[in-house]
């Protein structure tokens, strides 16, 4: 059911997953460590990122809040949604970027572009930017 093969595979089952209300599955599809140091990039360049314990612990509370958002705000469904994944680039290192479109049964389209992280062969999603 869940397959982190391929960008495309790795966003799928993340949305999948979403759709089933699989809190397991949603965890396990994301990458929170790179999530966690592109936030923390973001708010000050002055963050070491190779500070493992700072980026362990922002990890978690990602991990937390977004455990806790579903809790709240219940489970987006991807089920009535098309989505098409364009445009692959290597971000840096073992970070991806990629676009993807969501269209919605009105037609309207929603755009954004998600970060992979692709490590021992395994592709995870670390951010989605809205």
């Amino acid at each position: 059911m869940y397959n982190y093969d391929t960008p495309e595979n790795a966003i799928k089952s993340l949305e999948t997953a979403y759709t089933n209300h699989d809190l397991d599955a949603i965890i396990n599809s994301k990458d929170f460590l790179n999530e966690a140091k592109f936030i923390l990039q973001s708010v000050s360049p002055k963050y070491d990122l190779e500070d493992k314990e700072l980026v362990s612990e922002t990890a978690k509370s990602l991990e937390l809040r977004m455990i806790l958002s579903m809790q709240n705000n219940g489970f987006p469904d991807f089920s009535i949604l098309k989505s098409d994944i364009y445009g692959l680039q290597r971000f840096n290192n073992d970070i991806y970027v990629v676009n993807e479109r969501l269209t919605y049964p009105d037609g309207s389209i929603y755009e954004t572009r998600i970060f992979l992280s692709f490590i021992n062969d395994i592709w995870k999603i670390a951010l989605i930017e809205e």
